[in-house]
């Protein structure tokens, strides 16, 4: 195992160890919690040029114009679910930068 540093107490190793695993799932379910957060106030506002701004961090494809804005909500509520941490850990930064999601405060380490 080669260790490359360490961030959070964290030994950043190739291949991956249990704890960097652990750590980036933690920030996920972070990332998770605010865009959660952030497509409910999308919905709930009616703006749908926001739900669809934060869906594009969640699901690369976007919504295109077929879709009704409550089908866009359902199935972004779905690709959360489903999203995978390297996905977030491309794109959360970007939606951070835009102001469409704030910042966990934390990053996720290995990537």
């Amino acid at each position: 195992m080669k260790v490359l540093g360490t961030k959070y107490g964290i030994e950043i190793t190739r291949p991956w160890n249990k704890d960097m695993y652990d750590h980036n799932n933690k920030v996920a379910d972070l990332m998770k919690i605010e865009l959660l957060v952030r497509l409910k106030n999308a919905y709930n506002s009616g703006d749908e040029d926001a739900l669809r701004a934060v869906t594009k961090i969640i699901q690369p494809c976007g919504y295109g114009t077929g879709y009704a804005f409550d089908d866009i909500y359902n199935e972004a509520l779905k690709e959360l679910t489903l999203v995978e941490n390297y996905w977030l850990n491309e794109e959360f930064p970007y939606g951070v930068k835009k102001g469409i999601v704030s910042d966990v405060g934390v990053e996720m380490i290995g990537y």
